[in-house]
C-alpha cells in the first residue's frame, strides 16, 4: 500500500488511533532508513552519547523502547554495547530491526500498555523518538521503571510538545515523588532532524529506585 509523503506524516503525526499508528508504521519500514537518512536523523546518536555517559558496555540488557528499524540498537553496537533488545509495536519495523543483527532479541509490546518481560530485567532502558503526544504516552514511563533494575538507568527523549500537553512532566514528578525514580539529568531541546525547528526533543536521564 503505497502513501504519498502528506499522507504518511499526517498519520505518523495525527494518527486517527493507535491501530493506524502500527500499520503506517509497517507500511513505511522499507524506506524508513532512507527517509530519516536523507533528513539527517540525529536523535539515535545523541541517546548514544547520553547512555555512554552513565552505563558501562558490560552492565547487562539494555532495553531498545520504540526501536523501530533499530537505528538507535547499531548506534549502541557501535559504541561497544552488545546485548540489547528491541521493544516496538510495529512487527514491520521489527523484522527491520533484526535484520541489523545487532540485537541479542526483538520483542513485540506498545509503549503505555503492560510488557510481558519480568520485573529488573534490563541494566537500562533507552528511547529515542518513541514519546510523545501522538505516540508513546506518558504513563508508558511506569512500565519502563519496571522493567529497569535497582540502580539502572533510563534515558528518554519526548518530544517537546509532550512535555506539558501530554502530562510528560507531571507524570516524571509523580514518580518521583513515589520513589521510582530520580531525575539525574535534563537536556535539550534537541532537533531530531538536522535544521529542522519543528522536530525538537527533550532528553531526560533517570535513575531506577525501584526493588
Amino acid at each position: 500500500m503505497a502513501l504519498s509523503r502528506k499522507e504518511l506524516m499526517r498519520r505518523i503525526y495525527q494518527p486517527r488511533d493507535t491501530q493506524e499508528l502500527r500499520q503506517t508504521y509497517d507500511i513505511w519500514a522499507d524506506d524508513y532508513d532512507e527517509d530519516v537518512a536523507r533528513r539527517d536523523y540525529r536523535l539515535p546518536g545523541i541517546i548514544t552519547v547520553l547512555v555512554a555517559r552513565y552505563v558501562s558496555t558490560g552492565a547487562g540488557t539494555i532495553l531498545d523502547a520504540g526501536a523501530g528499524t533499530g537505528i538507535l540498537g547499531e548506534w549502541l553496537s557501535l559504541a561497544g554495547y552488545r546485548d540489547l533488545l528491541a521493544l516496538d509495536m510495529s512487527p514491520g519495523m521489527l523484522q527491520r530491526a533484526a535484520r541489523r543483527g545487532v540485537y541479542s532479541g526483538v520483542w513485540t509490546g506498545e509503549l503505555g500498555h503492560p510488557i510481558d518481560l519480568p520485573d529488573g530485567r534490563f541494566a537500562a532502558v533507552a528511547s529515542a523518538g518513541a514519546f510523545g503526544i501522538t505516540h508513546a504516552p506518558s504513563s508508558g514511563f511506569r512500565e519502563m521503571v519496571r522493567l529497569t533494575r535497582e540502580g539502572g538507568h533510563l534515558v528518554l527523549s519526548v518530544r517537546l510538545e509532550g512535555i506539558g500537553e501530554g502530562g510528560f512532566e507531571e507524570e516524571a514528578r509523580r514518580m518521583e515523588r513515589d520513589g521510582l525514580w530520580r531525575r539525574i539529568e535534563t537536556l535539550g531541546p534537541f532537533e531530531a532532524f538536522a535544521g529542522d525547528s519543528e522536530s525538537l526533543y527533550v532528553t531526560w536521564i533517570f535513575q531506577s529506585l525501584s526493588p
